[in-house]
């Protein structure tokens, strides 16, 4: 049996192909996610690649290995990021190795798949090294880096001339404390039966973001940008991961929720002074993080949205109320940043590569 902690040898190339089937598993997730990546040592691969798949949730590269039987294996390697973040960046799939190209890669094995690993380090031909975080240079002296993305002035000038209220792009929290609130604040408060549910989550195969799903009320805590638009009777909120678009009902006749039940549930909405307050029902969704921790369909959920009086803030908090699964009322809090000029694009997430 070979050993997964290193191969390194040529390769065969491979036509190249944004879209092939295979039985390889694509994960979701931080590369440097424990959950989903054996991160107690490095395995190290070198080969020639041959395919490419710059797709979100994390742009993906197939590469053709020999083992130390001097047997072909297909090993897949997982970038940190989305295009879209890479692009932030001002790094896109152009400025990455493709088809016919060696690279040499370090990282954690997938515990999904035994031939997958999420990248750390990526060694290009050129010379360059890509690097996962803060990490230091494992063989090179030259790490790529983006130029940052410049925002048009006018785009920014034209976004500021129309934002009011809390009706514009949101991004990132506000205090630097992160995206989700940490489980610590509230599975202290699961009921027995909430207690026994989360102890037999399985991020590997259980998480739904690993097929591209999401629902309320984790999409209100993604880090990534989010519109509030104003549509009269309605309120359109959406979140760019996954291309989320929640209904808010602000309408005093709004059609009741019926039975239909989805991941999004159904929310109706009210003023409170210069507060948006919203109440959902009706949600589909087992999990109310991506950490695992259940909820149940008698789940309902109070929002309150706010902007701060410097204007540039928006004050989130969303009250989970599920007495089967916790013994009290849960509150979440999150600020998030304005951000001027930032737009929201497609996600078109693929979470396996697709036949084509």
């Amino acid at each position: 049996m070979m050993s997964k902690k290193k191969l390194c040898a040529p390769l065969l190339g491979a036509t190249i192909s944004l879209f092939v089937s295979s039985a390889v598993i694509a994960h979701h997730g931080p590369v440097t996610n424990p959950a989903l990546y054996e991160a107690d040592g490095l395995t190290e691969v070198e080969g020639v690649i041959t395919d490419v798949f710059w797709q979100n949730p994390h742009p993906r590269f197939r590469v053709r290995v020999r083992d130390e039987s001097n047997q072909e294996v297909t090993w897949e390697l997982e970038l940190g990021g989305s295009p879209i973040s890479w692009g932030r960046q001002s790094l896109g799939a152009e400025d990455f190795p493709a088809e016919g190209d060696n690279v040499r890669a370090a990282g954690y094995l997938s515990r999904r798949d035994e031939y997958s690993m999420g990248v750390l380090h990526m060694l290009f031909p050129s010379g360059v090294e890509l690097v996962n975080g803060n990490r230091e240079l494992r063989w090179s002296d030259v790490r790529l880096t983006g130029t940052g993305q410049q925002l048009d002035s006018a785009r920014v000038a034209a976004a500021e001339s129309v934002a009011r209220s809390i009706f514009r792009v949101w991004y990132r929290d506000a205090d630097g404390t992160g995206a989700h609130p940490p489980p610590s604040d509230y599975t202290p408060m699961l009921t027995e039966r909430g207690r026994a549910l989360a102890s037999t989550y399985d991020p590997v195969t259980q998480n739904p973001e690993l097929e591209c799903r999401q629902g309320m009320p984790g999409t209100m805590f993604d880090p990534v940008p989010m519109h509030i638009v104003d549509e009269g009777d309605r309120i359109l909120i959406r979140v760019q991961e996954y291309d989320v678009e929640r209904i808010v009902n602000m309408s005093t006749d709004a059609a009741s929720p019926g039975t239909e039940r989805t991941p999004l549930g159904y929310s109706v909405g009210r003023w409170d002074g210069d507060t948006l307050v919203v109440d959902t029902t009706q949600v589909d969704f087992p999990y109310i993080d991506p950490y695992g921790t259940p909820q149940s369909d008698q789940a309902t959920y109070h929002e309150t949205f706010t902007l701060a009086e410097t204007g540039d803030v928006l004050n989130y908090a969303l009250t989970v109320t599920d007495p089967e699964m916790f013994v009290e009322p849960v509150t979440l809090e999150r600020p998030r940043e304005w951000t001027h000029g930032v737009e929201l694009v497609p996600f078109n997430c693929i979470s396996e590569w697709a036949e084509g």
